[in-house]
């Protein structure tokens, strides 16, 4: 074999043992590559991974967070309800049930351990809606009581109108036979004057004038007598027409006082009092629930 033959042969195994070092580099290179390449994609699962356990440990306080909230809103919506019609009493008893069940929920459901401090707040507010509810009631009997007077007393008032009218019919039914009966007298014992005179001063014989004029000095006493009597009459009749009217004002007015007082009792029975109540009531038991979150608040894992 000629040396240019071994050093063919040298070469090309040389070549061989290159390639096959360059690939097993090549190769390592690439698993080294690749092992670097799914680093990033692991810690992107693990974080996922981590990420999931987070979002399921989060899960409960949201549902928490959910029932408080609805919770707050039902108790304040309690708070601001109004009650359509009179008694409002009728209304009482469900208006409480609901609140009772609203807070049963919120214990229930909600996982909030209720402490000393929320429990008796929450008793105390039920209990103060409870004793102002009775006072509620309380006044609401007296309204049928009340209409009752003031019934009695319209029906006083209305009398009272009548007795008036009559009262007031006769005085001048009377003043009207007096004033008919004066008034012809005083016309006629006129003329007869206006007679008299005229013999008096006419041509008459002496005695006749003399007649005339003692028969006129009396008629015109009689005359003057019942203009005075017409007088005393009409001055009397005002007097009496005064007071009867005066009487009548004095007493209508002290019923109308008291028919206007009783109406405005009875105006006020027939508004819902019982909101105010209900809705301090509401916000204090509002109140001990946010103080009770914050005094358990969840502390998140580390």
């Amino acid at each position: 074999m000629s040396s240019s033959s071994k050093t063919g042969s040298k070469r090309s195994s040389s070549t061989k043992v290159k390639k096959s070092t360059t690939k097993k580099t090549s190769t390592k290179v690439k698993k080294d590559t690749t092992t670097k390449k799914d680093t990033p994609a692991k810690r992107a699962v693990k974080t996922k991974t981590v990420a999931k356990s987070v979002k399921e440990k989060t899960v409960e306080p949201t549902v928490q967070n959910t029932v408080i909230e609805k919770t707050l809103a039902n108790i304040e919506r309690l708070g601001n309800q109004t009650f359509a019609l009179s008694p409002f009493s009728q209304y009482y008893d469900d208006w409480l049930n609901s609140l009772h069940q609203t807070l049963a929920e919120f214990e229930t459901v909600s996982n909030i351990k209720t402490d000393k401090t929320f429990t008796q707040e929450r008793e105390q507010a039920l209990s103060d809606i409870q004793t102002a509810f009775t006072e509620q009631r309380t006044q609401e009997t007296t309204i049928f009581k009340t209409e009752k007077t003031l019934h009695k007393i319209n029906q006083d008032i209305k009398k009272i109108d009548e007795e008036y009218a009559k009262e007031k019919h006769d005085l001048h039914n009377k003043q009207n036979t007096n004033t008919q009966k004066l008034t012809p007298q005083i016309k006629t014992l006129e003329e007869t004057i206006a007679t008299q005179e005229k013999i008096k001063f006419g041509f008459f014989q002496f005695s006749a004038k003399k007649n005339a004029a003692k028969k006129l000095e009396q008629i015109k006493q009689e005359l003057k007598n019942a203009k005075t009597q017409l007088e005393t009459t009409t001055q009397d009749f005002t007097s009496k027409q005064n007071e009867l009217h005066d009487n009548y004002v004095a007493k209508k007015q002290a019923h109308t006082t008291k028919a206007d007082t009783l109406r405005k009792e009875i105006e006020q029975l027939e508004i819902d009092t019982s909101i105010k109540a209900r809705k301090e009531i509401c916000t204090r038991l509002n109140n001990s629930i946010n103080e009770l979150i914050k005094r358990q608040t969840i502390k998140p894992d580390k």
